[in-house]
């Protein structure tokens, strides 16, 4: 039983800060060091400086000094009635515009697999700066996307029929054109409403693995009430505005034989050469939407060596399925593109282990084709993989029947971002 509250959250103040398109930004984990400088570039009060602290020892101490130094200067101000918080976004992807609608509230923690079910499995990596922030600063910055599945729309009804006539008390366009929006929900009624609708739910982590784990683990060491409770952003997995773009893997660092490596992908795989890289991203991504008019099944991944400057299309053999070589795992995930690429190929043929690749040894995962592209266009990578997205249908089916993908899995598009409201626990 998921049981979530209401906060008074702590917001910029739009006296102190008249664009707020300066100072929010995304999380912390999809900035590069470069983006993380031009961000901080835009304003003295731009939210990496809290939620991404320069790297020297002392930076969580002074990251909970800056906070509490920009509530004191009023340049964050906490609300003064308990709300919810419905968030809009408005973007575009694949061709035409979308609007996701959910709401932020907390959370009352529960171990991963009760009310709340991973779909990725988490990298140790990155686990103990998120703890260390949370357990300096006492706050919870950061927001976990989890998604819950109400068929019937009934929350969303109540919250847009809530905010239909209300002026959003946060507004602004980000960098990538996505347009961001905020509203207070504040009548007992509509959030005692929203409360017990929620009761009847289990959510699956959509994006924030590693958040809502480093939330369990400050939880279990301070022990306190207020840290019993996380912040969370839930969306309706039946709402039309989530997108899932690829996450891509790129592979260096190994001892390979190119031919030897082509040789032991026939056995299971159909290979095709291509020649042009931005050719084979193009036929991995026809492939899927191949698959979804089709209803079928059949993994396709895209492979490129920098090498050899060559591409393969790689089609997974009916025989694979007869032969029992596919991963396993239950029917719901032994067929996932993920889960294959990973155990049939970066596992039996490259040999790159679970461990190395939750510590991130040989491996990078990286968002998106054109970062992917210039990632491998530019540094000594070996591999390129380039591998089709889960729907959201597929991710609920994984998580429910207990297994996982492998740990970044999906990109959940557009993020969440960092800095639009703020867990200070001491609240609860």
């Amino acid at each position: 039983m998921l049981e979530i509250l209401p906060l008074k959250g702590i917001l910029y103040n739009a006296k102190k800060v008249e664009d707020l398109s300066r100072v929010i930004a995304p999380p912390h984990d999809v900035i590069s060091p470069e983006v993380r400088e031009a961000l901080r570039s835009r304003s003295k009060f731009n939210f990496t400086r809290l939620d991404s602290p320069d790297g020297r020892a002392d930076r969580y101490r002074r990251a909970a000094g800056l906070f509490r130094a920009w509530e004191e200067r009023q340049v964050l101000v906490q609300d003064r009635e308990a709300s919810i918080y419905v968030y809009g976004q408005t973007y575009r992807a694949q061709n035409r515009e979308h609007t996701r609608t959910g709401f932020i509230s907390l959370l009352k923690l529960e171990p991963l697999g009760q009310g709340v079910l991973p779909h990725e499995k988490v990298l140790e990596k990155g686990l103990r700066d998120r703890i260390s922030l949370i357990a300096a600063t006492k706050a919870n910055f950061g927001v976990p996307l989890l998604l819950y599945a109400d068929r019937e729309r009934v929350i969303d009804d109540i919250l847009k029929k809530e905010v239909a006539p209300m002026a959003p008390c946060l507004e602004f366009v980000d960098g990538d054109g996505t347009r961001h929006r905020l509203w207070r929900v504040s009548r007992p009624g509509v959030i005692r409403k929203i409360r017990q609708e929620m009761r009847g739910h289990r959510c699956v982590i959509a994006d924030g693995h590693h958040r809502y784990t480093s939330e369990l683990r400050v939880k279990e060491a301070l022990g306190t009430e207020s840290a019993k409770y996380g912040l969370m952003c839930f969306v309706n997995a039946f709402d039309e505005g989530t997108t899932i773009l690829p996450t891509n893997r790129v592979v260096s660092g190994l001892p390979l034989d190119m031919g030897d490596f082509v040789r032991k992908l026939r056995r299971h795989f159909a290979v095709e050469e291509v020649e042009k890289l931005d050719l084979l991203v193009n036929r991995v991504r026809d492939a899927l939407l191949t698959n979804r008019k089709t209803g079928r099944r059949r993994p396709v991944f895209g492979a490129y060596s920098n090498a050899s400057s060559k591409g393969y299309l790689l089609k997974l053999k009916a025989s694979a399925h007869s032969e029992g070589d596919l991963p396993r795992h239950p029917q719901n995930a032994r067929v996932s593109d993920v889960n294959i690429l990973h155990e049939m190929i970066i596992e039996r043929i490259l040999g790159i282990t679970e461990e190395q690749q939750k510590k991130g040894e040989h491996i990078d995962f990286i968002k998106g084709d054109a970062e992917t592209i210039q990632k491998v266009l530019t540094s000594n990578a070996q591999l390129a993989f380039f591998v089709n997205p889960p729907t959201v249908e597929e991710v609920f089916r994984v998580a429910k029947s207990g297994e996982t993908m492998p740990p970044k899995s999906t990109f959940f598009y557009p993020k969440v971002f960092s800095g639009l409201v703020i867990y200070k626990m001491e609240e609860a």
